[in-house]
Formats: structure tokens, C-alpha cells, sequence
């Protein structure tokens, strides 16, 4: 098959989305398929072609919800050009994803009018939203999304939004396809004489950083031989440097390697995201490397961990709660570790990779 993977983040800027796209794609050029991943390029780059990721536009990066994304937009010749490209080449399915992120791959699946899956990444905004962005995004997906063949959801999180706003979509729900396999082999031995701590993500709110530094003199009382490194950068970078101690280390943003190198020897991740999480794609990477992820009971990270795995979720804005469960593993921190890595090789994109598969084939039958 040829598959077009719509993506609207600058692939090369870390994130759930994008590695979800980047793994399932090569996944499935093993599997002897071809894939096409569109996307905006970083802000002030001009667009190009390379490795199988052509950008398109502009973009700048705009924040909302505590967190930050791409605003893209392409010209009508640049759109022109590369739906002639796609046509050309044979594209059959569209894959977009966060489908009411402004505006590129919209403007593109439009223009392309293909059998389409979306992904919906994220929660929709409340109806009684009044920002302009939240507006937007709802009347967006409200337009996108009945005109698109199958949705998919990452787990129950996005389904009682989507319902409200859409009652007659019949999403189904299949989590990101990633792929594990460096995790697991970054795994190390760790020091039982030590207790190495990891925050790992973007320094921003939506990500738990303060809560984190706010459980942190907790912890660090309690366990003398416990030390935090937080890897990443973002709007909170100088308030997690002045924490900086003898104890605390901060790396800024890691790159593949060296991040499953942290999540590889480090015992636990602290995951505090209080909100916007429809999944959580870093708790899995933890566990695949060994690393035990204690994370906030957001909708999404709630839906990761699930049976024993429950064991390791605290109340969102809650550092004493964080900190307690901390302390609680510490006595004990290869618990749930057999059952963290065999539920994490669940979420392997050899696992889920068929499923997506299935639903390319059956929106385009004669494929």
C-alpha cells in the first residue's frame, strides 16, 4: 500500500505524536508498504524534502493549555505541488493526525480527498470553552472529523468529549504503535546503593514539572541517597535550574540516545502531568527500559496503567502524594518491574502495527 501520514508538528521536535508517526511508518515499510510523511517545517526553516518527511509552509509555535504546537500554514502552489506529487506517486489512504491543528494538514487532506483515518491525539476543549484557540479546535474537528472514513482514539480519555460533540461518530480505540526496541535494549543493571530519579519531557506545566520540583524536598529528605535529573527544556527551563543542587542535575532537552541511556539506569520516572494526556507513550518507554514510571492519574496515563500497574498512579496536583508513593517504592524498587516491561512489549508497534494495517486495507479494499 501507499500510505500518507499528515502530520501537523515539526517532526523533528520531540513528541508522542511524531515518534508515533516516525516508528509506524518505518514499521511499515518493513512490512514492504510506502509511506509519505507530510508536516509543517521548524519555524523560520524554509521546506524541503529529506529522509521521507517533506514540510510544507511556514510555521511558528504558538502556546495554549500549557503546552506548545506549530501553527503551519502552505500557499496554494506549495499545496498544489504536493497533492500532484501524492496523486503521482499513488498515494491511497490519508493518515492525519490531531486533525483540527491549524491548518496544513487540513488544507492538504481537503485537497487530497482520500479515504481517511484520523487519530484524535487529544481532548477536545469544553463546550462552554470561551478562548479563541479552544473555539477554533472545536469547530474544527466538528467539520474534520464526519467527513473522515475511521477515527481512532489512544484510549478512553478523548471519548466523552468526542461523544458530546459529535454523537454520531463510532470512534475506535487503538493505542500508538512505537516502537520498543531500543528502550529495552538501553536497559541497565541499576546501583542498589542509589536511587536515580528522572523527569523527562517538556519543562512546562501540562507536564507536572513544578509538581514535581514540589515533591522533590520531600523526597530528598526521606531518601539521602536519591537524586533527580530533569532532561528537557521549555517555559519552566530556569525555575528547574534553581534547583540545581549536588543532587539534582539538569541535562536540558536529551536526544534519542542519550534520553533512553536516562530512562535506561535511572529507577524511576516521575511523571506528574496533571491534565491533557490522552496516553501515555514516556511511561511506556520507562517500563521497556526498567525505569518504574509514578505518574499522575490523568485520564490517559490512567489508561496505561491499568491492573497492577494502578499501583504506581497518585492524585494530579498532588506533590505529597508523589513524594509518598516515592518513598513507598523505594523500599522495594524492583516492584511491579516483570510486570511493567511484559505490559510495555504489549504496546510494541509489532503488536498494534497490524491493526492500523487492518483499517488501511479495508478503507481502501482493492489494495
Amino acid at each position: 500500500m501507499r500510505i500518507v501520514q499528515l502530520c501537523p508538528y515539526e517532526m523533528r521536535r520531540p513528541g508522542g505524536v511524531q515518534r508515533h508517526v516516525r516508528d509506524l511508518s518505518r514499521w511499515l515499510t518493513a512490512q514492504g508498504h510506502e509511506t509519505r510523511i507530510l508536516c509543517p517545517p521548524p519555524p523560520g526553516a524554509a521546506p524541503g524534502t529529506d529522509e521521507g518527511i517533506t514540510t510544507l509552509g511556514h510555521s511558528r509555535l504558538i502556546g495554549a493549555h500549557g503546552t506548545e504546537f506549530e501553527l503551519s500554514f502552505a500557499g496554494p502552489r506549495a499545496l498544489a505541488a504536493a497533492v500532484k506529487d501524492l496523486r503521482a506517486w499513488g498515494a491511497e489512504v490519508v493518515h492525519m493526525h490531531t486533525p483540527w491543528t491549524p491548518f496544513l494538514t487540513s488544507q492538504l487532506w481537503s485537497r487530497l480527498r482520500l479515504p481517511t483515518l484520523a487519530t484524535v491525539h487529544a481532548t477536545l476543549p469544553a463546550p462552554n470553552a470561551k478562548g479563541m484557540t479552544d473555539r477554533f479546535i472545536r469547530s474544527a474537528a466538528t467539520r474534520i472529523l464526519p467527513g473522515c472514513e475511521a477515527i481512532v482514539v489512544p484510549s478512553p480519555a478523548p471519548l466523552d468529549m468526542l461523544a458530546r460533540a459529535l454523537p454520531d461518530l463510532h470512534p475506535q480505540i487503538l493505542p500508538p504503535a512505537i516502537d520498543l526496541s531500543d528502550w529495552t535494549a538501553a536497559a541497565r543493571p541499576r546501583d542498589p546503593g542509589r536511587l536515580d530519579l528522572a523527569f523527562l519531557g517538556r519543562l512546562e506545566p501540562r507536564k507536572g514539572l513544578d509538581i514535581a520540583l514540589a515533591a522533590w524536598p520531600r523526597i530528598s529528605r526521606a531518601l539521602p541517597h536519591a537524586t533527580l535529573t530533569i532532561a528537557g527544556d521549555g517555559p519552566l527551563r530556569a525555575k528547574a535550574q534553581a534547583a540545581q543542587s549536588d543532587r539534582v542535575t539538569v541535562i536540558g532537552r536529551p536526544e534519542d540516545d542519550a534520553a533512553r541511556a536516562l530512562l535506561g539506569r535511572s529507577h524511576m520516572l516521575l511523571a506528574p502531568a496533571p491534565y491533557g494526556e490522552s496516553f501515555g507513550l514516556i511511561l511506556l518507554e520507562a517500563m521497556a527500559a526498567g525505569c518504574l514510571p509514578v505518574a499522575a492519574a490523568n485520564a490517559g496515563y490512567a489508561s496505561v496503567l491499568t491492573g497492577p500497574g494502578a499501583e504506581l498512579l497518585v492524585p494530579p496536583n498532588d506533590p505529597a502524594a508523589l513524594a509518598d508513593k516515592v518513598i513507598a517504592l523505594a523500599s522495594a524498587p524492583d516492584t511491579l518491574k516483570g510486570w511493567a516491561t511484559a505490559e510495555a512489549a504489549r504496546f510494541d508497534v509489532t503488536q498494534v502495527g497490524p491493526d492500523y494495517l487492518k483499517i488501511y486495507r479495508s478503507l481502501a479494499p482493492q489494495a
